[in-house]
């Protein structure tokens, strides 16, 4: 599967494409997102990860509408270990 995502700045104008082969290829990087949870059970977009990855988890079903870990976000996690 190829995944194209396109990512817009506020002001709508296209900013960045981003490709790869499969989502698979950034899961580890999707997890490193969703490991940045606090005590409400809401992801946040740690300063040092691109935004993309965040909005990825979003489209994907890691992360639902309201910004909380899914069940599928959390059976990615289980697969991640994180110090």
């Amino acid at each position: 599967m190829l995944l194209t995502v396109r990512f817009f700045s506020g002001d709508g104008d296209l900013n960045t494409v981003f490709q790869s082969e499969s989502v698979e290829n950034l899961e580890g990087e999707i997890a490193t997102v969703l490991e940045s949870r606090f005590g409400d059970g809401l992801v946040y977009l740690p300063k040092d990860r691109p935004s993309y990855f965040f909005l990825l988890a979003k489209k994907e079903g890691f992360i639902d509408a309201d910004g909380y870990l899914t069940r599928k976000g959390r059976a990615l996690l289980a697969r991640y270990s994180f110090n």
